[in-house]
C-alpha cells in the first residue's frame, strides 16, 4: 500500500504540475515566478510512537507556492500549483488518513514580528484555497516560521524570492 500511494501521488502532483507554465520574461518578473521551475516532491518515512505500536508515517512535500514582496496573495500561477497539490492531497485521502500541515515563509528583510505575521497570512491564504477545493479544514494546521527557514541565503532579488513561499507537507499515515 505504501509503494501504491506513492506512485498515486507523484503521478497526481505530475499531471497537476503539466499544467503550470513558466513564463520569466524579466528580472522584476523574475522576482515573483522564482523557484517554480520544476516543483519538487520528497518523501520521508518517519515513526511515530504511540501507546501500543509504531506506525509509519510518510511526509511528502508537495509544490512550494511563491509570493510576490509584502504580499500575501496567490498568483494565478500560484493558484495552478495549490490546485495540483490539492489533487494530490486528495489522491492520499482516498487511501489513507492525512494531516497538512503549511508553513508561511518571508525574506530576511523587515522586523521578525512582521515577517512572522505575513508568513502566517500566507498560509492562510494556501489553507483557505485548499479549502475552497473541497480539503476538509480540520486536517490543516498553518504555522509561520517568518524568516527562519530559509532556502537561500544570498542577498540578491532571485534569492530573496525563493523565500517568499509557502510550504504545503502532507503527512500520510
Amino acid at each position: 500500500m505504501k509503494n501504491l500511494l506513492q506512485v498515486v501521488l507523484v503521478f497526481a502532483l505530475a499531471a497537476g504540475l503539466t499544467a503550470c507554465k513558466k513564463n520569466v520574461k524579466d528580472d522584476a518578473n523574475a522576482d515573483l515566478t522564482a523557484g517554480t521551475n520544476g516543483a519538487e516532491m520528497v518523501i520521508t518515512d518517519t515513526n511515530v510512537e504511540t501507546t501500543d505500536t509504531t506506525v509509519p508515517t510518510q511526509e511528502i512535500a508537495l509544490g512550494a507556492v511563491y509570493f510576490g514582496l509584502d504580499k500575501a496573495t496567490l498568483t494565478a500561477d500560484a493558484r495552478k500549483i495549490v490546485e495540483a497539490n490539492a489533487q494530490a492531497i486528495k489522491s492520499a485521502a482516498a487511501l489513507a488518513s492525512y494531516r497538512i500541515t503549511i508553513e508561511g515563509n518571508c525574506d530576511d528583510r523587515g522586523t521578525t514580528s512582521y515577517n512572522i505575521a505575513l508568513g502566517q497570512k500566507r498560509a492562510e491564504e494556501l489553507k483557505a484555497n485548499y479549502v475552497r477545493l473541497g480539503i476538509p479544514a480540520a486536517n490543516i494546521e498553518t504555522v509561520s516560521y517568518g524568516e527562519e527557514k530559509p532556502v537561500c541565503t544570498a542577498a540578491t532579488q532571485e534569492c530573496w524570492a525563493k523565500n517568499r513561499r509557502a510550504d504545503t507537507l502532507l503527512s500520510v499515515k
